[in-house]
């Protein structure tokens, strides 16, 4: 049977240099889309429970939520431990599963018990959030800094930019450091409210149903899920100023009896940038993500907004994908090192035939475990570049030990096509073992 194949493969030659050309094809289509990382993603096998309750003590919140969740977990199959992270106003529980247990699935029964739970917690809480947990890489930060504007004003970029960056594909999270929330403060005019008399009770209930968001359920699609909610009120300044309301049978505008003025938060973090003013983004991908192609979106989309705006500075900081830009490069200069090295001396002890074939070899091994890479959900990382480099110096060495044996073949008088099948045929089962010797002592 095997000598038969070899026969077939020797004496169509058009087949060969068919098969080669589609296995190169289908190498470069494959190494283009595969994602490219530093080290392999690995899944964590948790989910976690969040939840937050403003003013409670740490007391408070392990006796009234904390305990009355965990309690209700512990008869849940599947649940290896629990572990609970409690700080005033708000609590983490982490569930580490067993091994084997799909998270996502739990995730359902999580969910399924948090919400049997909710009659027994404070009804004032907000409602806990079950998240199955994910690994999200750090790919690169974002950062804007200006001369010209003030800090509230870059504030209020960062928001924009923030809703541009989490549009490109496979970026997973954007974390704003040096920002915080904005608010509008409305200031009443007593004297107005008093010559229009009305009431200041009547006037707090009304501005309270100003502007607000009711989430009333979600569109679900394959690759992303958009969630639908109510809109009501103005969300500008001017908007809210100019918004008419009705207070018993009297229609005014807010603006006729109060002031509105835009501000934000105190900031939790501050971040600076060759001494200005700045805000920065810590960019991460998602573990399907392919992080040079993902970077490439991140500076096209700053080179445009660059040119949109002349008084901001957009600089790209800790571009991980430089990193593994130069690992790939490592491998690929290796190879054609190793390529070069081996064409000569094979070249030199056999002959420049036997070199060529044999040079060949090495990047159509390599285009061959990338597709096989891209094909298995893989990914190109350092543990799969070390892999890569191992696997074509046992390729070589065997490539080598075969051409030697049909060179030997042919110069004992045997025809080229008939000494390539005995010379294959005899080093098949030597190469097999010693090759699965090797590939033992990495399991």
């Amino acid at each position: 049977m095997f000598e038969r194949m070899l026969k077939f493969f020797v004496n169509n030659s058009r087949l060969n240099y068919t098969l080669f050309l589609l296995i190169f094809i289908a190498g470069i289509y494959s190494y283009n889309k595969i994602p490219k990382e530093i080290f392999p993603n690995f899944e964590l096998d948790m989910i976690s429970i969040s939840g937050n309750y403003s003013g409670a003590s740490v007391d408070i919140l392990d006796k009234m939520i904390v305990r009355e969740i965990e309690d209700e977990l512990k008869s849940v199959d599947g649940i290896d431990s629990i572990s609970s992270v409690i700080n005033p106003g708000k609590f983490s529980i982490y569930i580490e599963l067993e091994k084997g247990e799909s998270r996502f699935e739990m995730t359902k029964k999580v969910e399924d018990v948090v919400n049997y739970t909710k009659s027994n917690l404070p009804s004032d809480m907000d409602d806990p959030i079950v998240t199955a947990l994910e690994v999200r890489r750090r790919l690169a930060e974002v950062s804007i800094s200006s001369s010209i504007l003030s800090l509230d004003q870059l504030k209020d970029e960062a928001d924009l930019l923030k809703s541009k960056l989490l549009s490109i594909n496979d970026l997973a999270e954007v974390s704003i450091y040096g920002a915080s929330d904005k608010l509008y403060k409305i200031y009443l005019n007593e004297k107005k409210i008093e010559a229009y008399g009305l009431d200041k009770s009547a006037i707090f209930e009304k501005i309270k149903s100003l502007s607000f968001i009711f989430p009333i359920g979600q569109i679900k699609d394959p690759q992303k899920n958009f969630y639908l909610s109510t809109y009501n009120g103005a969300k500008t300044q001017d908007e809210l100023a100019n918004t008419l309301i009705k207070i018993n049978n009297t229609s005014i505008y807010l603006k006729d009896i109060a002031t509105v003025s835009k501000r934000f938060e105190e900031s939790s973090t501050l971040f600076s940038l060759n001494g200005e003013n700045a805000v920065n983004f810590s960019l991460k991908q998602n573990e399907i993500g392919n992080a040079i192609l993902i970077v490439k979106d991140v500076e096209a989309l700053i080179i445009k907004l660059q040119k949109e705006n002349k008084n901001i500075t957009y600089t790209l900081r800790r571009n991980e994908s430089e990193k593994i830009k130069d690992r790939l490069n490592i491998v690929i200069s290796n190879i054609l090192f190793g390529v070069i090295m081996i064409t000569i001396l094979v070249a030199i002890l056999i002959n420049i035939r036997m070199a060529i074939i044999i040079a060949i070899g090495i990047p159509t091994a390599f285009v061959m475990g990338v597709i096989y890479l891209y094909m298995w959900g893989y990914t190109i990382n350092m543990i799969s570049l070390v892999g890569v480099l191992i696997a074509l110096g046992i390729i070589v060495d065997d490539a080598i030990v075969v051409s030697e044996n049909i060179q030997q073949h042919i110069e004992e008088g045997l025809p080229p096509k008939e000494a390539a099948v005995v010379a294959t045929k005899e080093m098949a089962k030597p190469i097999t073992i010693a090759s699965i010797t090797t590939l033992f002592a990495f399991i």
